[in-house]
């Protein structure tokens, strides 16, 4: 008896060990892509201010965002950032776009724009 005891408190204990990180990760994930919106909102701005968004789908919703680390090849409008980790912001191309829309570099701190890539 005291054995089938000990398996129940285990099992239980295993239950809300698991339930719990798993919480715990779904609201990680959904904070980090609530954060993504204000990065894609700057480099989209930051493309209309260029006269660059005639490049890209209308919809800055639908940009991917991902790490990358800045080195040589892009522009960076502030050098303190060579070899950071930066937020890279890259736009759906509108059919038969002679020129692709750049990628965005973006400061996940500030929200800023430091940097792009030239598309060919």
């Amino acid at each position: 008896m005291k054995v089938k005891f000990v398996y129940l408190v285990l099992t239980v204990f295993s239950i809300i060990l698991i339930a719990g990180c798993s919480k715990k990760l779904v609201i990680e994930n959904a904070s980090e892509v609530d954060s993504h919106e204000d990065v894609k909102a700057a480099a989209w701005e930051f493309l209309n201010e260029k006269g660059w968004q005639d490049r890209a789908k209308d919809d800055f919703e639908s940009a991917k965002v991902e790490k990358v680390n800045a080195d040589s090849k892009y522009v960076l409008l502030d050098q303190t950032y060579d070899g950071k980790e930066l937020l890279e912001v890259s736009f759906e191309d509108v059919d038969n776009a002679v020129t692709g829309t750049p990628l965005i570099l973006v400061d996940s701190n500030t929200n800023e724009v430091v940097g792009y890539m030239p598309s060919e």
